[in-house]
């Protein structure tokens, strides 16, 4: 009888937590990193593969209760430079209602757009390796969430808009998707290299990176 109750105790533990936990994920390609440049009269996007630091391998999320958990992997090493930055989103049923987690030389950071706006945490040692992860409280764990991540490397650091090499992670979030695997062909003939600014969220990139260097020049 005590081992029956014991089982059944475990089984109802099980049941619970499956209950409360969501898992979501995506692989990414290697050597899709895109380059965006300017050529003779127009910034244009030019695939440039390389670049390990940048290049995603998976970005997933988790929700155990109220807890979530954002994960990125990069093929080389997050690498903690003025000039890189690592972005993941967790958007929730309304896509102007998202918790954007960052990391740039050294210093990771979690804030709420939208429906979560004045969420704001300091993560305490987000990266190991070639991992960034991001554990926070979300204000809604019963939500139907969409994760998605991208990464730049600047050729000056806190020149958003000027040359940078970018990866995106999946690779349908990117300006120049058009139906391809990002590595520069989609196999209609289409490079996927069109012209336009680096991605739709360029507001919110700003928005971030400027409070990411605020807190980097006040931490010198």
């Amino acid at each position: 009888m005590k081992l029956w109750k014991s089982s059944m105790l475990i089984v109802g533990i099980a049941v619970l937590l499956l209950s409360t936990l969501t898992v979501s994920a995506e692989s990414d390609n290697t050597g899709d990193v895109w380059h965006w440049r300017y050529s003779e009269t127009t910034w244009n996007w030019e695939h440039s593969g390389g670049k390990p630091n940048i290049d995603i391998t998976s970005v997933s999320h988790t929700i155990t209760g109220s807890e979530a958990t954002l994960t990125m992997t990069v093929a080389g090493t997050i690498e903690d430079s003025e000039k890189i930055v690592y972005y993941m989103h967790l958007v929730g049923d309304d896509e102007t209602t998202y918790y954007q987690a960052f990391y740039v030389n050294g210093e990771g950071i979690v804030m709420g757009y939208g429906g979560y706006s004045g969420f704001f945490e300091q993560l305490e040692d987000p990266v190991s390796g070639n991992t960034f992860t991001a554990t926070f409280e979300t204000d809604n764990p019963d939500a139907t969430y969409t994760v998605w991540a991208y990464s730049a490397q600047y050729t000056e650091a806190g020149d958003e808009s000027g040359e940078a090499w970018w990866d995106y992670a999946p690779n349908t979030y990117s300006p120049w998707y058009t139906g391809g695997d990002g590595n520069g062909g989609n196999g209609n003939g289409d490079n996927g290299g069109g012209g336009g600014t680096p991605g739709f969220e360029l507001l919110a990139v700003i928005a971030a990176l400027g409070a990411a260097f605020i807190i980097l020049r006040r931490r010198k």
